[in-house]
Formats: structure tokens, C-alpha cells, sequence
């Protein structure tokens, strides 16, 4: 009896204890189901508590890391294994020896014989904006002013400075520069610059020659719906400093590539992939635009392409630099770039004469530039309802696309030779302004 009623004393003890484990997992179920419920209400319903909220671009979401190479790829290899397939890559040191990288102080820039009629283009403000004012000043003035302003040049590397950029390897096909690049431009600051996050209508090779710059990249195959890039379906609006979710909550959830480079390096930056760049320190830069249908064609076309050595004395001034027009001329890429115009809005005919009044110094547009807009929005503008769609886009057949590359073409030339002809001007105004305060 007594064993008996010790057992049964056991096992209630046991199934007492039992019952309260089992009470303590359900509590503690229940607790993590309403936290869990409450963390996801929370990150629905309330974006400001999320990682990444006012915080600078690429805090929020997930970080990912990007291939790191210490040579340059062959032509064919980087061709099929980086922009064909959207990837990618960084490659430190490779531009060391380049005469830029080892050349360019600023008494060696201001040595230089640089012709009293040119002018080199300068952004005003370090935190890029696109409304803002631009100028332009003779090199030699702008070495001499940019440590203590905002001042920083933004501009194709001029003519005088060409023979010692060195075109790296990975871009020394011989079918790509025969056919040449698009731009090679130059970005020379005291540090502290901040772009805007944005897309480039070219596949990019960005070779820092002088300071530090970060990289934040994402990819547009995975993201390209978590922000908005609706500025000429090129820029966003985000504040690059202090990211506000409930405005662009998208990139509560997207994947950010932090990559950061030093003199030397060289940063691959695919077709289309959206990104946003800080400098460090002062700061001197090339990067080298192509058309990425064009290059792309050539492994299509042939897989004997593409061959050959790296032939380091190969540098800037040996090789054609073709502008916007050579990427124009790829109906490929002009669909790209009017499909992101209106991805996200539909454009009227104002809409669209606006974005090119924004690109012409001059303000207003011409008449002939006027009538050609007018041209090319009849031809974009399919059902005639006075709106250019992204299902406009889808449709156009292509002698629509062949018109509108023509017109773009002459509206490209038009702008950019008004505008050298203004920046002249106004430069020419800027010098007889100082003669006259030094006669003063």
C-alpha cells in the first residue's frame, strides 16, 4: 500500500511537473507568436523602426559581397563571364602602374601646357543634386581653388591629360576599340563628394587614380522595383544620407554590394545596375563608358573575338571616344532608356520637352529641336491619347524605333553644341569680368 501510494505519489509529482514544462512551452509559444506577429505588424505597418531608417543609403536590407579579382580578366573572359552575364567584379591594383596614378599631383597638373581656350566642367555643390548650377573654368583655375570650395570637375578627361590614362586590359578587345568607347570621364575633387543614387546608360569601368571612394550597388534583375528611379529614368530622389523607409520602403527588403577602392583599383559596374558613390580624401577618377548591346554582340557574332595581349602603352589618346550617339545608335539601348523613363509615370509631350529643356543651357529649345520632339512623341505615343506609357513602350515595332533614334541623335548633337557654345560664352564673360576687377 505504501509503495503503492509512493508510486502513485511519483508519478503525480511527475505528471505535475510534466504539466508544467508543458504550460511554460505553450506561454513561451504564445509570447513568441505575439512578438512575432508584433514584429511583423511592426514592419508592415511601421517602417521607421526598421534597420536602415534615416540612415545612409545601403543600410537597410541585406549586405552582399562581390567577386575580387587581382589581375585584369583577358577581353573574352571579362566580356562573357562579367557583362554578359550582369556581374560585377572588383580589381585591385591593376591601374598602378598607370603614368596617371603615378603622375598626377597637382604640381605635376598645373606643370602641364594646357590651352588658354578650353574650360573643363564643374559641379558646385558635393552633395550632387541635378537642378543645381554648373560651371566651367580653365584647369589651371580650378587646381588652384578646388581645396577650398565645392567646386569639383566633372568632365570628359581632357585632351592634354589622355596620354597617360592607361586603357586597362580587360577593355583592350580589338573589335571594342576599334568600334570605341562612349566616354572616358574624369571626377577630381578635394573629397567629400555624394552622388545621387542612380543608373548609367552604359556599361561602366570605374578606375580611381587618386584617394578612396565607396560604392553601394544593387541589382536591378532582383531590386530594380524597391526604388524609384523616375528623375529621366535615370536618378532617384532618395536622400543618400538619410534614407526614409516609409517613403522608399522597398529597401527595407533589397540587397545591397558595399564595395570600397583606393588608388589603383578598378570597380566593374554593369549595364543598368543602380548605385550610388561617395569620395574620400582627394580624389581623382576615370571611368570608362561603352555600349553594352554593342559589346555584347561581338561574342555573339563570333567567339574568336576578343584575342590577344595587354599592351600597356595603349592609353587614352590612341582610341575613339563616340559620345551619347554610340549608344543611340543601338536600337537595344534606346529601348532601355525609354522604358525606364516612363517605368514608373506615364510622360506627355511637355513632360518630355522638359527633360530636354533641363539638358539645354540655353533654356528654351530651339524651334527645329522643338519640331523634332513633337516628331518622336507622335511615334511613342501609340493609341494617341496623349500619353507615352511603359505598354506604349512594349508595342512600338521597330521602324517607330529606328525614327525615333534618328531624332534623338540630331536633338543629342544639337544640345551638346549649343551647350559648348554657351559654356565658351560664359567662360569668355567670366575672364573679361576679371580683367576688369583687376584693372580696379
Amino acid at each position: 500500500m505504501l509503495r503503492l501510494f509512493h508510486g502513485h505519489s511519483h508519478v503525480s509529482i511527475s505528471t505535475m511537473s510534466l504539466c508544467i514544462i508543458v504550460w511554460q512551452v505553450v506561454i513561451l509559444t504564445c509570447l513568441s507568436s505575439l512578438s512575432g506577429a508584433s514584429q511583423k505588424e511592426e514592419k508592415n505597418g511601421d517602417p521607421t523602426i526598421l534597420k536602415g531608417h534615416l540612415q545612409p543609403f545601403g543600410e537597410s536590407g541585406q549586405r552582399r559581397e562581390i567577386e575580387v579579382r587581382n589581375d585584369f580578366p583577358e577581353p573574352y573572359d571579362f566580356l562573357k563571364n562579367y557583362l554578359k552575364k550582369s556581374k560585377p567584379v572588383k580589381l585591385p591594383g591593376v591601374m598602378r602602374d598607370s603614368r596617371a596614378v603615378r603622375l598626377w599631383t597637382d604640381a605635376y597638373l598645373m606643370s602641364l601646357d594646357v590651352p588658354a581656350d578650353t574650360v573643363v566642367g564643374l559641379e558646385t555643390k558635393k552633395k550632387e543634386n541635378r537642378s543645381q548650377e554648373t560651371t566651367s573654368m580653365h584647369f589651371h583655375e580650378f587646381l588652384k581653388i578646388y581645396n577650398q570650395t565645392e567646386h569639383y570637375m566633372v568632365d570628359d578627361v581632357p585632351k592634354y591629360l589622355r596620354p597617360d590614362v592607361m586603357v586597362p586590359c580587360s577593355l583592350q578587345c580589338p573589335e571594342l576599340v576599334e568600334q570605341g568607347f562612349a566616354f572616358a570621364m574624369m571626377w577630381f575633387s578635394s573629397g567629400g563628394t555624394n552622388s545621387v543614387v542612380h543608373t548609367d546608360a552604359f556599361d561602366n569601368l570605374n578606375c580611381l587614380l587618386r584617394g578612396q571612394k565607396s560604392f553601394v550597388m544593387m541589382d536591378p534583375a532582383r531590386d530594380r522595383d524597391k526604388i524609384d528611379i523616375s528623375h529621366n529614368g535615370a536618378y532617384s530622389a532618395v536622400d543618400v544620407d538619410s534614407v526614409d523607409l516609409t517613403k522608399f520602403p522597398g529597401l527595407a527588403d533589397a540587397e545591397f554590394y558595399h564595395v570600397n577602392v583606393t588608388a589603383g583599383d578598378c570597380l566593374y559596374i554593369p549595364y543598368r545596375w543602380i548605385h550610388q558613390v561617395r569620395s574620400f580624401n582627394s580624389n581623382v577618377a576615370v571611368n570608362f563608358w561603352w555600349d553594352h548591346y554593342s559589346s555584347s554582340d561581338l561574342l555573339d557574332r563570333d567567339e574568336a573575338v576578343c584575342q590577344g595581349q595587354c599592351d600597356r602603352s595603349l592609353t587614352l589618346d590612341k582610341v575613339e571616344l563616340n559620345g551619347q550617339d554610340s549608344s543611340m545608335d543601338n536600337l537595344g539601348s534606346l529601348k532601355d532608356w525609354m522604358r525606364d523613363v516612363v517605368i514608373n509615370n506615364p510622360m506627355t509631350i511637355e513632360m518630355v520637352k522638359d527633360m530636354f529643356r533641363d539638358e539645354y543651357a540655353g533654356g528654351e529649345l530651339p524651334e527645329i529641336a522643338d519640331k523634332l520632339l513633337n516628331e518622336v512623341f507622335e511615334k511613342l505615343d501609340l493609341n494617341k491619347d496623349g500619353q507615352y506609357t511603359i505598354d506604349d513602350n512594349e508595342e512600338i515595332p521597330d521602324e517607330n524605333w529606328e525614327t525615333i533614334r534618328d531624332d534623338v541623335s540630331a536633338l543629342t548633337s544639337m544640345l551638346e553644341e549649343d551647350n559648348l557654345k554657351f559654356e565658351r560664352e560664359e567662360y569668355a564673360q567670366y575672364v573679361e569680368a576679371d580683367r576688369k576687377r583687376e584693372e580696379l
